[in-house]
């Protein structure tokens, strides 16, 4: 009887070693690597969001400058346009410019052809003039009568230089005015080829930031696909350690003690400062935290919030957290009985003064704990508690 006593006993003892060493692995592993991936996503994610935050403003910026181009391409083919006509009318001035020439050449050798013959034959013509003349009266008349038709091809002539001289006039106006357009058409060009150049960068820019941004997501996705086996990994060692307690018969009977000596509630289950409050905190000033029920501990740290902080399995789904510890007294995996010492209360993490942070909830695993909805301990826990002032309302 004695033996088969010991045996069991070594039976429970071998089991239970198996027990811890299994947890001890999968929680000290899995809850190590967790907040390793978790800050590698975080940092990933913001160098991600860096990126995109880059290529918005790069994208802007190319927005604008493509809308500039577009205006300023628009400028260039009103400028073009406007060149063109300017050619085109020059040209006209030219041609006109050149029939006027033509005029006015022609005009000049029949006026001097004339004077030629005139001065040929301009003793027999005059003397005949005053021989014929039947009167000084008609005399005067005749000569008039040639000066007239020279005074009027001298008029022709010059009339024709003025028009000519008033086309070179429009042609020389016309010709400032290309000259003009020219020049800013040129500014226009060196702004077009400034600008395309900068969009050409800018698109580069974006294409180089598009694939770092795709890298970062790979990374993101990568970092994802490892918390989720971290989580099942999680999940996965909290049902065996359930499946064992439940095949040790350790079963636990649903009775908590208050995690601490001090009882003076300063905080409860409730909304605070914007976000749940998902727990109660407790008055303990660096005191001994004890294990309000059996069951298997590990071991964690969340600096921004829960700071050191230690949670239990008890079985039935049943776990508990103590948060803002300042040292833990216990072993990943460790099967700790109720009221056993497991850490020091303090101040670590998100905490503003030393207390200790207390939750209770049911879950089947450390990732469903934390999604979960909380329990109010006070519902569990023993009475003959106080509360501090304003524990109770909104703060």
């Amino acid at each position: 009887m004695k033996k088969l006593m010991k045996k069991k006993v070594l039976s429970i003892i071998i089991v239970s070693y198996m027990i811890i060493s299994l947890i001890n692995m999968s929680f000290a592993a899995t809850q190590a690597d967790k907040d390793r991936i978790q800050q590698q996503i975080n940092q990933a994610q913001n160098e991600k969001d860096n990126i995109s935050n880059q290529k918005k403003t790069e994208q802007s910026e190319l927005e604008t400058i493509t809308e500039q181009l577009s205006t300023l391409s628009n400028e260039i083919k009103a400028l073009e346009n406007q060149l063109n006509e300017l050619n085109n009318s020059i040209s006209e001035k030219e041609k006109e410019i050149e029939e006027k020439q033509a005029e006015l050449d022609e005009k000049q050798e029949l006026l001097k052809k004339r004077l030629v013959a005139m001065y040929k034959t301009g003793g027999i013509k005059y003397l005949d003039v005053l021989l014929g003349a039947t009167s000084y009266a008609d005399m005067l008349a005749s000569f008039d009568a040639l000066e007239r038709i020279a005074d009027a091809d001298t008029k022709l002539i010059n009339k024709v230089s003025e028009e000519k001289k008033e086309l070179e006039q429009i042609k020389s106006e016309l010709q400032q005015q290309k000259s003009e357009v020219d020049s800013v058409k040129s500014q226009k060009d060196a702004k077009n080829v400034e600008l395309t150049a900068i969009q050409n960068q800018k698109e580069s820019k974006i294409a180089s930031l598009t694939e770092e941004e795709k890298k970062k997501q790979s990374e993101i996705d990568e970092y994802n696909k490892a918390m989720a086996r971290v989580n099942a990994e999680l999940a996965e060692a909290a049902r065996r350690a359930q499946s064992q307690i439940q095949q040790n018969g350790l079963k636990f009977d649903g009775s908590f003690i208050w995690p601490c000596n001090n009882k003076l509630v300063t905080s409860t289950v409730k909304r605070r400062w914007g976000r749940m409050h998902k727990g109660i905190d407790i008055g303990a000033y660096y005191e001994n935290v004890y294990a309000s029920a059996t069951g298997y501990a590990y071991n964690a740290y969340d600096s921004g919030g829960y700071g050191t902080y230690i949670m239990v399995f008890h079985g039935n789904g049943y776990v508990t957290l103590y948060g803002h510890l300042s040292a833990s007294k216990v072993s990943n995996g460790q099967l700790v009985s109720q009221g056993q010492v497991i850490a020091t209360s303090g101040n670590s993490g998100g905490s503003t003064a030393p207390h200790l942070h207390f939750e209770i909830r049911q879950a089947s695993s450390t990732t469903e704990f934390f999604s979960k909805s909380p329990l109010n301990p006070l519902d569990y826990l023993p009475a003959g508690y106080s509360f501090a002032a304003g524990a109770t309302t909104e703060s």
